[in-house]
């Protein structure tokens, strides 16, 4: 497990979708995902269809230009509330957020959270692909759904996405993992993959990162 030089602190964060850019200062990346997904968050809310916002993230001398994409999709006869799946690159950040409003607002705290995670989640691999100084774990490759689940890009991501929703949720993160096992079951199924061994490398990351992830 490696990791390479500390998470610059300060960055800045412009909206670029107008012809006058908003600037805002956020003092964490922690911060800067906030503010994103308080934006979609509000989007979902008043019913919108879309999200869409060209970002550009200055980062201590280095930045990245890219957009984020946002779909909500009406799913009235699926049996679960919501469900979310991202992308991310060094261009974009997308979400398809398919979600049953039969359900809503009853289950909006959990939808927060999880909109919480993966905007985290994804964030990083936007970093990833532009700044020299993210979080880094010596892996394999993604030929297999335990190797991708335990790659260099996907560990940290998925940690530090699942520690944003155990805070927003007030569970542990051994809790919040189990939780989003459960969520995902059928894939572990399908593809015959060992949670308990996927589990021991995200939690060995966590406890090697844990003072850096303190501030997170």
């Amino acid at each position: 497990m490696i990791k390479l030089k500390s998470l610059i602190k300060e960055l800045a964060y412009y909206d670029l979708s107008g012809d006058n850019p908003d600037e805002v200062y956020a003092n964490s990346n922690d911060e800067f995902a906030l503010l994103l997904s308080r934006e979609i968050v509000a989007a979902f809310k008043r019913g919108d269809k879309k999200y869409y916002k060209e970002v550009y993230w200055d980062r201590g001398g280095d930045y990245a230009e890219f957009e984020v994409k946002v779909r909500f999709i009406k799913r009235p006869k699926q049996e679960y509330s919501h469900s979310i799946e991202g992308g991310g690159s060094s261009e974009y950040l997308e979400l398809d957020i398919e979600y049953n409003p039969k359900m809503f607002p009853a289950e909006m705290n959990r939808f927060v959270a999880e909109v919480k995670e993966t905007i985290v989640h994804e964030l990083e691999h936007v970093g990833q692909q532009n700044f020299e100084d993210m979080f880094v774990v010596r892996g394999v490759d993604h030929s297999t759904y335990d190797k991708y689940l335990t790659s260099r890009e996907e560990v940290p991501a998925f940690v530090k996405g699942l520690l944003k929703r155990a805070k927003v949720t007030k569970q542990t993160l051994d809790a919040t993992m189990e939780q989003w096992h459960q969520d995902n079951i059928r894939q572990f199924e399908f593809h015959n993959t060992d949670w308990p061994s996927i589990k021991k490398v995200w939690m060995d990351w966590a406890q090697a990162n844990k003072d850096k992830l303190k501030k997170f």
